[in-house]
């Protein structure tokens, strides 16, 4: 498990090694090109912890390139509202992630705009939503962590632990 906190201690996401290994597998599958999902998770009841715990499908309307990822939508409300329902409202969307191949691990332009509008979008449900950049070449895997808050806009986080 990876531990990653916001400098003022008001945020903190723990990544499940289940979700680290199958995000690194699947943008090791699609180097060169970007890919990404869904986070599935939950929060602490305060809204200051998420835990991440599994990756969304990857829809078939995705479509990944070198240097852009566009998520797909296709199935994925069926998906949440089942998983919502089977986990009795505990485990849901939680936020985003995606590869940059042979980049850093840290948000373009695209990903703060894209991240600031789900938080801001009321049907999302996700005010303060996580974003797991994963810079994989052939060999590695290096992540970085954002929370992307209604209030307060993009909230880098640092690991600990």
């Amino acid at each position: 498990m990876q531990r990653w906190t916001s400098a003022d201690g008001r945020y903190s996401v723990r990544l499940e090694d289940s979700f680290l290994l199958e995000a690194s597998r699947l943008a090791r599958e699609h180097y060169p090109n970007e890919v990404g999902t869904p986070l599935v998770g939950e929060y602490t009841d305060d809204g200051t912890e998420a835990r991440v715990t599994a990756l969304g499908p990857l829809t078939t309307d995705s479509h990944g390139t070198r240097f852009t990822f566009t998520r797909g939508v296709r199935g994925l409300r069926h998906f949440f509202q089942r998983l919502f329902a089977t986990s009795e409202g505990r485990t849901h969307y939680v936020g985003e992630w995606h590869s940059h191949p042979g980049g850093g691990p840290f948000p373009s332009g695209t990903d703060d705009s894209n991240m600031n509008a789900i938080a801001r979008h009321e049907e999302a449900r996700c005010p303060e939503c996580v974003l797991v950049i994963l810079a994989v070449t052939p060999t590695d895997a290096r992540s970085g962590v954002f929370v992307y808050s209604r209030a307060r806009g993009r909230v880098t986080m640092s690991r600990s632990g």
